[in-house]
């Protein structure tokens, strides 16, 4: 595969999952969201285990203590996955899909104020890019003071989850293959939203045609597909360049936004979802000066 092939494969999950915010607001009409996405991430465990059996990889020789890992490892990433996407998806409820998917992005930005407490050492230029990516969030969310809306503020709770999924992610999943590692997270996913549906008395049922086709479009496509066409992806392009790639996934979530359900920025809002891609973007250019990697990771 050509790079820029790799690239275009890249920029189709981009817009796969900018567009999948629609689908995550709309469903909100219809479902309680503990429910969703107990449902979409357990159709898409099952859908990558096709997958899983064609390419076994280092499945079949893998060491007890691999295993071990594997178990403790997929734990602790489906918990934190369960909270990102419990926190977007009520707080989806109440804001915009370009909010959405804006402050979504500021995952990256996130990463390395995490990775300052674990050890990891950047240039100055990477609190630059934060304070750039800061203001534009505030502009965006038309804070007055300190006081964001809630939606906006749970949807910040969830990037900041997806930011430590990504360095535990960054730790732990290198000793795995792939898919069998996304298949595991995504099913501790699944079984964590489904006991938080049942704890908070959510309906468990889903009885119509437009509730399967929101779980549908998001569990396999959204997830299964565009996660899966990542890995292909990533095989070719840098990790640095995926993540500029992945960048442009808040820009389709404003034209999906704009397009499905009228949502349109004020100069305000425009100015800081300018600035919010400023910083990300700054954000890729300064990767851990101490880290094993020499790029950043994009977000599965």
């Amino acid at each position: 595969m050509t790079l820029a092939k790799s690239n275009s494969l890249l920029l189709f999950v981009a817009a796969i999952w900018g567009f999948s915010f629609v689908i995550q607001k709309l469903a909100m009409d219809l479902m309680d969201p503990f429910i969703y996405n107990a449902f979409r991430f357990l159709l898409a465990s099952l859908c990558l285990l096709p997958i899983r059996y064609m390419r076994r990889g280092n499945i079949d020789i893998m060491q007890s203590s691999d295993k071990r890992h594997m178990l403790i490892s997929t734990i602790i990433a489906g918990t934190i996955m369960f909270v990102a996407v419990a926190f977007q998806q009520v707080g989806i409820k109440n804001t915009t899909v370009s909010n959405a998917g804006f402050i979504t992005g500021l995952y990256i930005v996130f990463v390395p104020i995490i990775g300052v407490f674990i050890g990891h050492r950047y240039k100055h230029g990477i609190w630059v890019a934060i304070l750039i990516a800061c203001a534009g969030l505030y502009l965006l969310s038309g804070m007055e003071g300190l006081s964001m809306k809630q939606g906006d503020f749970f949807i910040l709770i969830s990037a900041v989850c997806w930011a430590l999924h990504l360095i535990v992610i960054d730790h732990i999943s290198h000793r795995h293959h792939p898919i069998a590692f996304a298949i595991r997270q995504f099913f501790v996913c699944a079984m964590l939203s489904f006991i938080a549906a049942i704890i908070t008395g959510e309906r468990l049922l889903i009885t119509t045609p437009t509730e399967w086709f929101y779980i549908a479009a998001s569990g396999m496509i959204a997830i299964a597909m565009g996660y899966t066409i990542q890995i292909y992806g990533q095989k070719v392009t840098p990790p640095s360049q995926a993540a500029l790639i992945f960048n442009t996934e808040a820009v389709f979530a404003a034209a999906a936004g704009y397009y499905f359900l009228n949502e349109i920025l004020g100069p305000q809002a425009l100015i800081g979802c300018v600035l919010m891609l400023i910083g990300t973007l700054m954000a890729q250019f300064f990767p851990p000066l101490n880290h094993r990697a020499t790029e950043q990771k994009s977000l599965p």
